[in-house]
């Protein structure tokens, strides 16, 4: 029944944005057909006051999510992974063949051995099964259903994941061949295992999507930002096929800040994603402490360097300074007042 190459897959760079894209769909998808979701800061009722709430108690955060009903497909992936066809096409001399990611996690579809028991949400099953193999052969043949990476600029990604991994309870992702991650500087980190791992990702889409630009699309981390509903609605319609109105979605984008996600968490007694103890959130407060140095142009060019060395189109990247990061924060705490007052 579920066993399809039929999974449209939304993927992610790490530390771009991935719990906000599961919360946002799937509160798209759970409001559109029907249900209701209450603002634990404003006590907004958002939907039909009638409708079902949303479990969150339930959510694991995928990485399947049953999106039959507001997309024409019966499940959806929304994570991390290589982009499905690569692997089928990538040249056995390539570096990306003598290469590996630097932590678990980057490439969902191919680091386990059995996909019979996948977990999926917004579902009355808890587990749905994943035919890779025929999803590969689609995708490297331009079939299939359709494919999106959100990708962030590669030094603010690195910056925001090694700041991730220092706190992470694993030692897969606190220990970088057996040293701490908190005892590196960025530098080091960046260049020494964040920027191969970013390229290993991100080459796989760039790659796809020139092949096949109507399958796969590319979609900036800062335009999900800075424009969140202009860009979830360009996904939500590439994942539909065809446009449409999405007459939810801004609510479902309010619902998603950042400090409604705390307050979930502090319900919850846990971190979203499950890698902090206690309440205490994946999601930092302020990541400016130490961001002065990503500014620097020869840690940029040099990045610039190592990436296009790898085949990386770096003419897709934004690379904000340090200023215009923080004037973006300020444009979006005036729009959140905005809205708060026409509520």
């Amino acid at each position: 029944m579920f066993g399809t190459y039929r999974l449209p897959v939304l993927s992610t760079v790490p530390r771009s944005g991935t719990w906000f894209l599961r919360y946002l769909f799937s509160f798209v998808c759970h409001l559109e057909q029907g249900g209701r979701l209450d603002d634990l800061l404003t006590g907004e009722v958002i939907g039909n006051p009638h409708g079902a709430t949303f479990d969150f108690t339930r959510f694991r955060g995928g990485p399947l999510f049953r999106v039959a009903g507001t997309l024409p497909d019966e499940h959806m992936f929304i994570g991390h992974t290589v982009c499905p066809g690569f692997h089928d096409v990538v040249s056995a001399k390539h570096w990306w063949r003598r290469t590996s990611f630097h932590v678990p996690g980057y490439d969902c579809f191919h680091e386990e051995t059995s996909y019979r028991h996948t977990p999926v949400d917004l579902a009355n099953y808890a587990y749905a099964p994943v035919r890779v193999t025929a999803m590969d052969r689609a995708a490297s043949k331009g079939r299939g259903a359709p494919i999106a990476l959100v990708y962030r600029n590669p030094v603010d990604q690195a910056f925001s994941y090694f700041r991730y991994c220092q706190a992470h309870v694993s030692p897969a992702y606190h220990l970088l061949r057996g040293r701490p991650v908190a005892d590196m500087s960025f530098r080091e980190y960046l260049l020494d295992a964040a920027l191969v791992s970013y390229a290993r990702q991100f080459i796989s889409y760039q790659f796809q999507a020139e092949r096949y630009p109507g399958l796969v699309k590319l979609i900036p981390y800062e335009n999900l930002i800075d424009r969140p509903v202009e860009t979830a609605t360009h996904l939500l319609d590439h994942f539909c096929g065809t446009h449409r109105d999405w007459p939810m979605l801004p609510a479902a984008v309010r619902l998603v800040r950042k400090e409604h996600m705390r307050a979930i968490e502090g319900k919850l007694g846990n971190s979203l994603d499950g890698t902090r103890n206690g309440q205490d959130s994946h999601m930092r407060p302020s990541e400016d402490a130490g961001r002065d140095g990503l500014a620097d142009p020869a840690l940029r060019d040099e990045t610039i360097a190592r990436l296009s060395d790898l085949g990386v189109d770096c003419s897709l990247f934004s690379w904000p300074s340090h200023r215009a990061a923080t004037a973006r924060q300020d444009f979006l705490e005036d729009v959140r007042r905005r809205e708060h007052a026409y509520r």
